[in-house]
């Protein structure tokens, strides 16, 4: 905003002095001068656009490297609580097992932003899907290490998948949804 406020500043000032230029010269001089000035007044607001765009591209890069720091730690984070099985489980298949707190049900939690988490039946199938998340911009994996603390928790796992929106399978998802645990 400053950019464009200095932008008005500088042409109100050209447009002024234009304005005093002694009517004693000829007009093609005063012309020429007036030209002078636009073309100096040009060549400032391109330093001023290049600054910002400077500035701009500085600002997006030093953005990128937040999130891209912010992600490390988030999965830096939920790798930590994991156990070895779970670990190896997603390092291989992007996706892990927890056993309910309370229920004792199986939950497959896949790295995604909607519908991430997979209840299963007992012979590995996709029984329904659930949506459960916090709202705002939030790294995926942090999303992922406390819906594992919410449901591998006795207090607060049913609590937490009502809360959840129940999205049901696909026929055909069955099938290729089966799961193995691996030991």
């Amino acid at each position: 905003m400053g950019v464009l406020n200095r932008a008005w500043q500088a042409l109100y000032r050209f447009i002024a002095d234009a304005n005093t230029i002694e009517t004693g010269r000829g007009e093609r001089e005063s012309l020429r001068a007036a030209g002078r000035r636009f073309s100096r007044l040009g060549e400032r607001v391109n330093e001023w656009m290049e600054e910002a765009q400077r500035n701009s591209d500085k600002l997006r890069r030093e953005a990128k490297r937040n999130e891209r720091r912010s992600k490390r730690r988030a999965l830096t984070l939920l790798l930590r609580q994991l156990n070895a099985r779970q670990r190896q489980e997603f390092r291989a298949y992007k996706y892990f097992h927890v056993i309910g707190g309370r229920t004792g049900n199986r939950y497959r939690i896949r790295v995604d932003i909607v519908a991430n988490i997979d209840v299963l039946r007992g012979d590995g199938t996709v029984k329904h899907r659930l949506c459960v998340g916090p709202s705002g911009d939030v790294p995926v994996y942090d999303v992922m290490a406390a819906q594992l603390l919410h449901l591998q928790e006795a207090a607060t796992e049913q609590r937490f998948v009502q809360q959840g929106n129940v999205l049901s399978t696909l026929p055909e998802d069955q099938v290729s949804l089966r799961t193995t645990w691996i030991s």
